[in-house]
This record gives structure tokens, sequence and C-alpha cells, in this order.
């Protein structure tokens, strides 16, 4: 069950500029996650609490807000590889109403949690239950390109920009959760690239590395 108060209170603490429109979403969301958690293993069994699923999934997805490209006033193109439960597209996606997400998932119970979720939230998403790189590239090959990348996976991270580059655009940043040790291997993977390590402030070696100039 939620606790009474609003999950805004623990991001407002942690310093994170959280849209208050948007908190009756990410609250509906989790309490989607801890209800579906029951039968899909989306998170740990040990952080399906709304507790830990703020510190520990949706803070760590929202530590991007800074490092996304801004607002150009028409949609910006969001393409997540291996979204799972929905870490960290969704809690993206609902503070910034500009992004407009391609979730590819390619276990069928997680996707289609994740249909239910953009049913419910009204977030304007699609989901493909597909492997990545294949066929999820070729399903994607005909859509307008995506114009920033993200996925949560520490190992291969810069191996999978590497492959989405035939679907995204020109200029496209990706945001690679991973550890300070791999952010050489997103370059040896992407050589020509800039890449810049963002710390997280809630984990000692994990953060985020910003890929541009890749595309």
């Amino acid at each position: 069950m939620s606790p009474p108060h609003s999950p805004g209170e623990r991001l407002r603490r942690a310093g994170v500029a959280f849209p208050l429109e948007a908190e009756p979403r990410l609250s509906d969301y989790l309490d989607l996650l801890l209800e579906a958690n029951r039968e899909v293993n989306l998170v740990s069994r040990r952080e399906a609490s709304w507790e830990l699923l703020l510190e520990r999934h949706v803070l760590d997805a929202l530590e991007a807000l800074p490092l996304l490209p801004s607002p150009t006033g028409r949609p910006t193109g969001l393409l997540d590889v291996g979204s799972g439960g929905g870490f960290p597209a969704v809690p993206l996606l609902l503070a910034r109403p500009d992004l407009r997400g391609c979730f590819v998932e390619s276990i069928g119970k997680k996707a289609r949690f994740l249909e239910r979720v953009v049913s419910s939230l009204g977030l304007t998403a699609r989901v493909l239950n597909a492997r990545f790189p294949d066929p999820a590239l070729e399903l994607m090959r005909n859509a307008e390109p995506c114009d920033l990348l993200t996925s949560r996976a520490v190992a291969d991270a810069g191996e999978i920009a590497r492959r989405a580059r035939p679907v995204l655009a020109p200029g496209a940043v990706a945001l690679l959760w991973t550890t300070e040790p791999l952010v050489d291997a997103v370059r040896r993977a992407l050589p020509g690239a800039v890449v810049s390590f963002r710390r997280s402030a809630f984990a000692q070696t994990r953060g985020i590395a910003r890929v541009e100039r890749f595309t």
C-alpha cells in the first residue's frame, strides 16, 4: 500500500524538481508496479515498497533530468532499451510531457505491464515486445527517428548505443545508466563520441554516462 503522503515530498527533499501536477500519476505508477510485482518480477522483492522504489529507482531515473535535451517546442522522441518495470523512462515521461516514448522490452509479461502503465497514465508512448537490436530496430525503421536513447543496463551500454544508431536522429543524445569503471568501455564502443559521466548522489560508483556526437 502507498503511504499517506505524496512521493513529491521525498523528491523535493532530494532536490528534484518534479512537476506538482504529475505527482498523482507517479503515485498511481508505483501502486501499479507494486501490484504487478506480485506476479511478475519487475523489481527485486526486497525493493517492493514505496520507500525503496522511490530511493532506488525513481530518484535514480530522475537524476537524468538535468542531462536531457532542452525542450524544442516539438515532441522529443525517447527510445528506452530494456524497459523492464518502466525505469527510467516512465518517471522521465511524467516529468517531461514533451517526451514521446518507445519502450523496448523482450519479456512478454513485462511488456504487457508497460502497456497497462501507458494506458492507465495516459503517456505518449508505445511498447515494443521485441528483442534489441533485432527485431526491434526493424519494427522502428519506418518510424520518426528518436532524439534520445536511454538504457539502465550496466553491461554493454556503449554497444547498445552503437547498435541503436539506425533509428536515432542526427545529434541524438544517449543517457546510459552504468558504473564509472565501465565508462571507458562506452568510449571504446563509440570512438569519436563525446562522453561525460555524472556520478549518482545515491551510489558510490553508479551514475549516468551522457553521450553526444555519436550519430
